[in-house]
């Protein structure tokens, strides 16, 4: 006995469907939950790359303290808000004994919250690739039942009898897995990408910090040469 899609969908139970349903349901909020998320890196991450360059290019005409200027024109660059706020830090903070203690604490605290910012929405993906498969599984034991079932009312156990309990439940099963195959995959690049982008956040503000740190050495330094002359 052969089934096509709508056969097969006509002939399973109240369950079964609901068990697929549930499976349609949580592959397209993980995917639009996913493609939001992936729309978002990107557009962080080419606005972080202009800003860059023309914070790069600043360096060298107008020194640092240009950055909060520049990350007002790029409001979705991660690296912009880290390289401002730390600007910001290092113009106020006048005591050179705290002055790199409070811009490390402050870039820490602006990394993990963006960390956390960019992560918001994954939890949903890595749920749906984690529970798919048991969801799924939950199908094929009512496909299992429903087989049964089917035999004990009918007293014969032919494969006539089980086929369509037994199409159900694999079904249900490969429905599971193929909802959670594209989650985990999801998953696994978002965050790839996210850890990529917070260590560009990282190596940004490690580089601001060692230019203000090299500009400080050297006006410490100017008033000895100046004794020795």
């Amino acid at each position: 006995m052969q089934f096509s899609l709508a056969e097969l969908w006509s002939a399973m139970g109240p369950l079964a469907k609901g068990v697929v349903l549930v499976l349609a349901g949580m592959s397209l909020l993980s995917f639009t939950v996913a493609v939001e998320k992936w729309l978002s890196l990107q557009r962080a991450a080419k606005e972080s790359a202009r800003f860059l360059t023309a914070w790069r290019e600043a360096l060298t005409q107008k020194g640092y303290t240009t950055a909060a200027e520049l990350a007002e024109q790029h409001p979705h660059s991660h690296v912009a808000h880290v390289i401002a706020s730390g600007t910001r830090v290092l113009q106020n903070t006048v005591d050179p004994t705290t002055r790199f203690a409070a811009y490390d604490r402050t870039v820490r605290r602006i990394v993990l919250a963006t960390r956390a910012t960019f992560r918001k929405g994954l939890g949903l993906v890595a749920t749906v690739g984690s529970t798919a498969p048991f969801v799924g599984l939950f199908g094929t034991v009512v496909g299992i039942v429903s087989a049964f079932q089917r035999m004990a009312v009918t007293g014969q156990g032919g494969l006539g009898t089980v086929s369509a309990g037994i199409a159900e439940a694999l079904v249900t099963t490969a429905f599971g897995i193929f909802v959670a195959i594209p989650a985990v995959w999801l998953f696994n690049y978002l965050t790839q990408q996210i850890n990529a982008l917070t260590t560009e956040m990282e190596c940004a503000a490690e580089e601001l910090a060692v230019i203000v740190l090299g500009e400080s050495t050297a006006v410490e330094t100017r008033p000895l040469h100046a004794t020795k002359k």
